[in-house]
């Protein structure tokens, strides 16, 4: 993994005395700095050392060399922000961009840019990475690719981690996909491959090298007639074939303990029938499910020396076991989702918020809201599955509907409004779990997840100020309705440079073509 020499920099600065934070992130607060700051950000971007790769053996990085200060002409200028260095704080500063890379940050009146934008009282961030999609489900992946990723970004939303199933050889499948996000997508995509079979298992190593594939999901859980389970057995055959290879690879895994679950569903819709009500879904998935697997992946993991992701950690005993395992356990990495983070099970009376793992009661929440404080939580997703009322079928028994929902596009504004407007988090604290964190466990760091010049100029504007009202009719998903129903959130995107290119303006569309791809990692 390439070095952050910005957060190298900046500690050698601190330990001098010569850099103070700024101001808290507060919503609506300045993050005021002084001239020392600014000059030391662009001593920072005038005195980078050149790069060997972006990170190890990637197809899709070239070495980045340090732009130099100066005069000269820029393509875009993000002026006047708070601009957000996840894990170093926050600093009131420009950002330059040319040819869709960062090209510096600071206050140079010598360059020019061709366009300008005031983030006045705003705060700059990376573009956010949801590690956590799925797409082409319900509707054709094109389709989805271009509805759905263009909705992602008016969310703020720039990379996505998108995990692809089914039970053929991912050779057969995945040249198909990788061509269609080439074409449609808005947003660049890290793929994820389910292995489920033992044709896929065998083929990791060439996943790996030829696809450049180095994430792979697993389902200790699965759903009847739609996802398989897998075997602990099957589990240490997948860490095997990851070991051949000899690359930083990560195992994602859905955590339930599978026939713990069963038990209960068959007891509960026993007792239920087709009266069940989606607060009695929570009661088919008892945290005991969740927390006992969690443990024995864990030590699983440690064991064959792999490391493991979990997805979507829902419950607070869950979450209190993998806070002491991490104390020991280095092979352990914590994905929670917003809705988690958000919903409980009596946050609505249809079965529009059915899940799985369920929603779960406000203990929970706040659990997991305290290990996002204190970094038990690496990364927050969203586990969007895009469909209609329809195509869930909220309308039937609680039986009948399936789980999920669409989230990608009111992901940011729920963390901002939950976690910095609720509960005082630090918003670079959060947003370092957005960009930075899942940038860094999935490969593609410092290319995403960071304002390092060279980096991808991929860039959020956010008005901590904004309250809007959540209207599924208002968004851009091709879904028909939100999590978030009438809920007032504080805290919005208002602007997103993708790729150099400013697509969201005032929260409204701009964009031209989809300009996405799909990154290999090798």
């Amino acid at each position: 993994m390439a070095r952050d020499i910005f957060a190298d920099y900046i500690k050698k600065q601190r330990s001098r005395g010569s850099l103070e934070r700024a101001n808290p992130p507060e919503a609506g607060r300045g993050a005021g700095a002084d001239n020392e700051t600014v000059t030391i950000l662009r001593e920072i971007s005038s005195k980078l050392d050149s790069f060997n790769r972006l990170y190890a053996g990637s197809s899709a990085a070239d070495p980045i060399t340090a732009p130099l200060q100066g005069s000269g002409m820029v393509d875009l200028a993000v002026e006047n922000g708070r601009v957000v260095l996840p894990d170093n704080g926050v600093f009131e500063t420009n950002v330059y961009i040319k040819d869709g890379k960062i090209h510096s940050l600071g206050n140079n009146p010598g360059l020019k840019a061709r366009r300008t934008v005031d983030a006045r009282g705003k705060y700059v961030i990376p573009g956010i990475i949801d590690p956590h999609v799925h797409l082409g489900l319900f509707a054709s992946m094109a389709a989805e690719l271009e509805s759905e990723t263009r909705s992602a970004l008016i969310g703020g939303v720039t990379t996505v981690g998108c995990y692809f199933g089914g039970r053929e050889s991912h050779f057969r499948t995945f040249p198909r996909i990788a061509e269609e996000i080439n074409r449609h997508s808005f947003v660049d995509i890290i793929p994820h491959l389910v292995i489920a079979t033992e044709e896929q298992r065998r083929e990791i190593t060439d996943y790996i090298e030829h696809l450049g594939v180095t994430s792979f999901k697993v389902y200790m859980n699965g759903i009847p007639g739609l996802i398989p389970d897998v075997d602990d057995g099957f589990i240490l055959d997948v860490f095997e074939e990851i070991r051949k290879s000899n690359k930083r690879c990560l195992v994602c895994s859905h955590a339930e303990n599978r026939d713990i679950v069963r038990r209960a569903y068959e007891a509960v819709r026993a007792e239920k029938g087709d009266k069940a009500t989606v607060q009695d879904w929570t009661d088919t998935h008892p945290d005991i499910a969740e927390e006992e697997a969690v443990m024995r992946l864990s030590f699983l993991a440690e064991k064959s020396k792999v490391p493991v992701y979990f997805v979507h950690i829902s419950s607070g005993s869950a979450i209190g076991r993998l806070r002491k395992i991490k104390q020991s356990n280095k092979y352990v990495n914590i994905e929670t989702t917003s809705p988690y983070l958000s919903i409980t099970r009596n946050c609505a009376s249809g079965n529009s918020i059915k899940m799985e793992p369920p929603f779960r009661d406000i203990e929970d929440v706040e659990e997991l809201w305290k290990a996002v404080f204190d970094g038990v939580v690496d990364t927050i997703g969203t586990d969007n599955v895009t469909m209609t009322k329809a195509e869930k079928r909220t309308e039937d028994t609680l039986w009948n509907t399936i789980s999920g929902y669409p989230a990608v596009e009111t992901h940011l504004p729920v963390l901002l409004n939950e976690g910095v407007v609720k509960r005082g988090i630090a918003i670079d604290t959060l947003i370092g779990k957005l960009t930075k964190k899942p940038a860094e466990l999935f490969g593609v760091y410092p290319k995403k997840g960071t304002l390092l010049p060279g980096s991808d100029a991929d860039i959020v504007i956010v008005d901590m100020n904004m309250v809007k009202e959540v209207k599924a009719s208002e968004r851009s998903s091709r879904s028909d309705f939100s999590l978030y129903e009438g809920r007032r959130l504080k805290g919005w995107p208002v602007a997103t440079i993708k790729s150099g290119e400013l697509v969201v303006e005032n929260g409204s569309w701009v964009g031209n073509n989809s300009n996405g791809k799909y990154i290999a990692r090798k």
